[in-house]
């Protein structure tokens, strides 16, 4: 176990926090266009929350190295194979939002390490609840997608008020985070 002192500068700290506001920015855009069945839209809001995590995850202060690592690698994993179906094969493909769900998912799985982190070290418990809601997510939209059920009403709806509840978390925990002080030094005990 590593102790001792880190220098972790307030920028740092900043930026961090400013990757969760573009994150949550993504959310709300994808939430909104989700609900209004505009997917096309609704994937933009994936790419800018998936920015967002990545700018956070770049800065992201954990004892661990290989935590970082395995969050950043899940983000920039997700975040190009997003970009490579949006953008390089753009044609509709056999398996295509299978493929976006689970690119999504990777970035989510970082995005979960980071919430749970900063629910671990300050206690937010959206950060728990947020963390644990991401796996069910994207089994959940791989089942819909898999059984072709998208279409159907009711379950479009069930997946915008579940998409509600996450962008709602997801500000409550972003305002927790906000109003804490700026990190100039981390202990580790």
């Amino acid at each position: 176990m590593v102790t001792g002192t880190v220098n972790y500068p307030k920028s740092y700290d900043a930026i961090y926090r400013s990757g969760y506001i573009i994150g949550f920015i993504g959310i709300c855009l994808f939430t909104v266009f989700f609900i209004l069945n505009n997917i096309f839209s609704a994937s933009i809001g994936v790419i800018i929350f998936d920015i967002g995590t990545l700018l956070s995850g770049l800065f992201l202060l954990v004892w661990r190295k290989e935590i970082k690592v395995f969050i950043v690698s899940c983000i920039i994993t997700g975040l190009i194979l997003t970009l490579m179906l949006l953008f390089v094969f753009s044609t509709g493909g056999l398996l295509r939002n299978e493929i976006f769900i689970v690119a999504t998912g990777l970035v989510l799985a970082g995005m979960g390490g980071m919430y749970g982190k900063e629910a671990h070290c300050f206690h937010f418990f959206e950060g728990w609840v947020l963390m644990w809601s991401f796996p069910v997510i994207i089994l959940i939209n791989l089942i819909v997608y898999g059984l072709n059920l998208q279409l159907v009403p009711a379950v479009h709806f069930l997946l915008s008020a579940i998409y509600i509840f996450i962008a709602l978390l997801a500000l409550s925990f972003l305002i927790k985070k906000l109003t804490q002080p700026l990190m100039q030094f981390c202990e580790n005990a």
